[in-house]
């Protein structure tokens, strides 16, 4: 009998195929297809790997959810992100996705998630009834989006909820299905007076086009006057309507182009007397030109050529300008008029070797105030990081965001500097809970940073670092195969356990960084880490008598609960720690 599977859908398996083995060949099949549709229903929001794996919540007690994301303003809100978000936010977006590998959508999904979401989004849901059937990961970033809600109520923003439904499917949901998510939809749109809910059903076609589309590595913009250029360098300057500019920053579905921004400042700083004036300028109905009040933008490129009416550039950056940018973008897309306004665009090629490139970066961006940590990527430090490990052959570090995720490389070898900074910070520092409470703030704050990034620190320590956590790690996920984890997140026992193998394999009470860098990793077998397991498991469970509240989630995160567990590791006998 003849497949009844459709060309779509056999091209869809070949290509999850051949992903599944290159990426991630130890992740089963479905958790694979979870990744690989978030992958593909975020890829317009330019997450790094670590970013998508912080939302997706699948597991047991997921409530039919197999991923959540909050952003506000198109930024990823990561665990502390909240912390250096403006006072005022346009948009708050929430994105649900729920993946299935069945060859069709099914009513029950959608019921399912039609009877848990309004109890999850409400701001006055009972935590302590929740606990009980839903994991602690999913009421985590739940919790996250409730309080960005209402710390950035006074804001007024657009609420905008959007559940993605991926499968394997040849063609679009039954009515029946259709019609149920219409309810799920009506419903979601009551979180506040002014949410805009939307249902997206993905397809074996759809994750096929977006597999296909990639990361747009050429992109070409219109000119409007004939650009100038210089017989010192290759390079460009010239006037770009306003929205020719606003098409060249935009993706086919009119979302910003973040990848645009990676050498820039990633965060916009929202409503500043600086974004004002420039969106009040862009809101004038004067015949005035734009340019002529504001000092444009600069766009470093790997190769820049004019053809025609236009140029096509090769890896354009936007390394300055990113202000500038989002009023762009905001004006045009709440139904702005170019009104024969142009833009200063100022393009230049320069050569990949050398500093000139940072020094370009460092130079036009010096000219705004920039929250610390937002130049990170081009210091000494991140390059003979990323240098470092690329030779020892088992990671690639990311100073740009899914730069060797788009090159194909396994998603375990791919280290983001925030996954580098957390687990520098619970096994080197000995601090798990700093790693669990905070991710940016760990890049952005001066004194976090300089502990973790020092030019004094051997560059050893940080594969040693990545090679204790991926040893960790692989244990954990096939641990919870037989016994399921209290929480049921695996980072809430990553770190501590990081943290506490640092004791156990130098068997010392305060190992420092030399002390790390002369252990045997090879101690660090099977037996070691099931006995490291059952003490930090005896721990929690002590915690948990003793008060209940936050339950896993809010102990780990505690100071406390890290001495405590550090003087339990010391004072046990089978493992041998010196006094």
């Amino acid at each position: 009998m003849a497949s009844t599977q459709s060309n779509d859908q056999r091209l869809l398996d070949r290509i999850l195929d051949d992903q599944h083995r290159r990426l991630a060949p130890d992740q089963g099949q479905d958790d694979f297809f979870t990744f690989f549709a978030a992958d593909k229903a975020l890829q317009d929001w330019d997450l790094d790997n670590d970013e998508i794996t912080d939302g997706i919540v699948d597991g047991a007690h997921d409530c039919g959810i197999d991923g959540i994301w909050t952003f506000v303003d198109g930024r990823y809100v990561t665990v502390d992100a909240h912390q250096y978000l403006t006072p005022r936010a346009g948009t708050i977006e929430l994105v649900i996705l729920q993946a299935k590998t069945s060859p069709g959508y099914q009513e029950t999904v959608i019921e399912k998630l039609h009877f848990h979401l309004p109890d999850l989004l409400d701001m006055g849901r009972d935590e302590d009834g929740l606990v009980g059937h839903t994991n602690a990961k999913l009421l985590e970033r739940t919790r996250r989006f409730l309080r960005i809600l209402e710390d950035l109520a006074s804001s007024f923003p657009q609420v905008r909820v959007k559940v993605i439904y991926a499968s394997k499917a040849a063609e679009g949901p039954h009515p029946n299905v259709k019609a149920k998510g219409d309810r799920l939809r009506r419903e979601l749109a009551k979180i506040t007076s002014d949410t805009e809910a939307t249902i997206e059903y993905l397809t074996a076609a759809d994750l096929r086009e977006r597999t296909a589309r990639g990361a747009k590595a050429v992109a070409q913009l219109i000119f409007s006057e004939t650009p100038m250029s210089t017989s010192l360098g290759e390079g460009y300057v010239c006037l770009a309507r306003l929205d020719e500019y606003y098409r060249f920053i935009t993706s086919d579905n009119k979302a910003l182009r973040l990848e645009l921004f990676e050498s820039n400042v990633r965060d916009y700083a929202g409503s500043t007397a600086v974004n004002n004036a420039i969106g009040n300028t862009l809101k004038s109905g004067t015949r005035e030109d734009f340019w002529w009040f504001n000092n444009g933008v600069t766009i470093v490129a790997d190769a820049a050529q004019i053809a025609g009416k236009k140029i096509v550039i090769k890896d354009p950056q936007i390394v300055n300008g990113l202000q500038t940018s989002h009023e762009v973008y905001s004006y045009f897309q709440t139904g702005g008029q170019h009104l024969d306004r142009s833009l200063l665009v100022k393009i230049v090629v320069a050569p990949e070797s050398g500093t000139t490139r940072d020094r370009i970066i460092r130079a036009t961006n010096s000219q705004t105030q920039l929250p610390a940590g937002a130049l990170r990527a081009t210091e000494p430090i991140q390059k003979d990081i990323e240098e470092s490990l690329y030779h020892g052959g088992d990671y690639r570090y990311e100073r740009r965001a899914s730069y060797y995720r788009n090159l194909g490389f396994p998603l375990d070898q791919v280290v983001s500097m925030t996954r580098l900074a957390r687990e520098f910070t619970a096994f080197v520092l000995h601090e798990p809970h700093t790693a669990l409470r905070h991710s940016e703030a760990l890049l952005l704050d001066d004194k976090h940073y300089g502990q973790i990034f020092s030019a004094r620190n051997n560059l050893d320590l940080y594969r040693l670092t990545l090679d204790v956590h991926a040893r960790l790690r692989r244990f954990l996920t096939l641990y919870t195969e037989v016994r399921p984890l209290l929480g049921e997140t695996i980072e809430n026992w990553l770190y501590p356990l990081a943290s506490g193998s640092a004791y156990t394999l130098t068997r010392l009470r305060r190992p420092t960084a030399r002390d790390l860098l002369n252990i045997d990793l090879d101690h660090l077998d099977t037996e070691l880490m099931e006995r490291m397991t059952k003490s930090l498991e005896q721990n929690f469970k002590s915690a948990l008598r003793a008060n209940k509240a936050g339950g896993v989630d809010r102990i780990a995160r505690s100071p406390e609960f890290t001495d405590r567990l550090r003087q339990s590791i010391i004072s046990q006998r089978h493992f041998h720690i010196e006094r």
